[in-house]
């Protein structure tokens, strides 16, 4: 008897062609990203923040329903980060999991199998790899660990200029460089 888990040789490479869709999707419009952000909530007062998006226009909204339905989790909200005062612009829409666990479990393992990323988003994808093991270690609970992901961070694709990144700031902040200092 087979199993109801059995999956037919149909479903199988309608599996491939989805996958397959869904890694060119992510190269041309998702990103991984690893923000640092100043938090008075934060005991060393910075927040590592990683996130893995996708962004559209109302246009391919729908797409992004594709990809929620398929993950299984994540959410979907409008992003003012364009002026949509403007009326030449649509409003922008993401497609965004910032869960760490829905991260490790379910983000990571997909794309570590499914690897179709052009050279920078793969460098990105495996320093938010990175990051987020240094994360599950616990080692971005000291300063030494925090600059260690900033680091890591600051070479990833979508960064702000250097200069106006949170990453700079907290790399030239007070507690960073005294830390520096002392090692």
């Amino acid at each position: 008897m087979q199993s109801k888990n059995a999956i037919s040789a149909d479903n199988q490479q309608e599996r491939i062609e989805v996958c397959g869709w869904i890694t060119g999707f992510v190269d041309g419009e998702g990103s991984f990203l690893v923000n640092i952000f100043q938090s008075p909530r934060a005991k060393s007062k910075w927040q590592i923040f990683p996130e893995f998006n996708v962004s559209q226009s109302l246009k391919g909204k729908d797409l992004l329903y594709k990809l929620e339905n398929f993950f299984a989790c994540g959410h979907i909200y409008a992003h003012n980060a364009r002026n949509i005062k403007q009326e030449k612009w649509d409003p922008l829409y993401k497609y965004c999991v910032r869960n760490r666990s829905e991260l490790q479990k379910i983000i990571i393992p997909f794309f570590k199998n499914h690897k179709c990323f052009g050279k920078a988003k793969q460098n990105d994808f495996e320093r938010f790899v990175r990051v987020i093991e240094i994360m599950d270690k616990g080692e971005h609970l000291t300063q030494k660990g925090m600059i260690k992901v900033a680091r890591i961070a600051e070479k990833m694709t979508h960064r702000k200029p250097f200069k106006e990144s949170s990453i700079y700031k907290f790399l030239l902040s007070s507690e960073t460089t005294r830390e520096a200092r002392q090692n």
